[in-house]
C-alpha cells in the first residue's frame, strides 16, 4: 500500500476519534443514568417493605439514599447526553428548569419521608411514602410522565 493511502487511513481514523468518544461519554452518563434511578425504585421496593413491616430505619436509609441520587442526577443530563438506550424525553434540555424544578419536588419528598421515618410516626411515614411514590405515581411519577419518553403520553 502506498504512502498516500496509509496516510489517508491515518487521517480518516484521527478524524472520527473524537465523534467516537463523544459517543462513549454520552453512553456512559446514560448508563450512570440506569443505575442511579435503578437503584432508586430498589429502594423505593424497599421502603414499600419496610412500611409494612414499620421498619423506620431502613425506611430512612432508603430514603435518604434516593434524596442522594436525586441530587447526584441533575449532573448526569448534560446537553446533548443522549444515546440510544436513553429513555429521557428531550424536555429535559428544552425546558432545564421544570426538570430541575420535579426533581428537587422527588427530593424534598425522599427529605420529608426521612424526617418522618427519623420521628417514627407512623401516619406520617404513610402519607409521606405516598407523596414520593414509585416509577407512576407520586414526586417520582410525576417526573417521569413528564421527562421519560417510555412513560409519556404524548397529545
Amino acid at each position: 500500500m502506498s504512502r498516500v493511502k496509509y496516510l489517508a487511513i491515518a487521517a480518516f481514523l484521527l478524524a472520527e476519534l473524537p465523534t467516537s468518544f463523544a459517543v462513549f461519554a454520552q453512553q456512559e452518563l446514560v448508563d450512570k443514568r440506569k443505575a442511579l434511578m435503578g437503584a432508586n425504585g430498589k429502594a423505593i421496593v424497599a421502603i414499600g417493605n419496610a412500611a409494612k413491616e414499620k421498619d423506620y430505619a431502613t425506611i430512612q436509609l432508603k430514603a435518604k439514599e434516593i434524596s442522594e441520587g436525586l441530587d447526584a442526577a441533575g449532573k448526569l443530563f448534560p446537553p446533548g447526553s443522549t444515546g440510544e438506550k436513553s429513555r429521557a424525553h428531550p424536555d429535559i434540555w428544552t425546558k432545564p428548569d421544570e426538570f430541575k424544578s420535579s426533581l428537587a419536588n422527588a427530593r424534598k419528598a425522599a427529605d420529608a419521608l426521612t424526617k418522618a421515618a427519623a420521628a417514627k410516626d407512623e401516619a406520617d411515614v404513610m402519607t409521606k411514602v405516598k407523596d414520593l411514590g414509585n416509577s407512576k405515581d407520586g414526586a417520582c411519577g410525576a417526573c417521569h410522565k413528564v421527562f421519560r419518553s417510555d412513560f409519556r403520553k404524548e397529545g
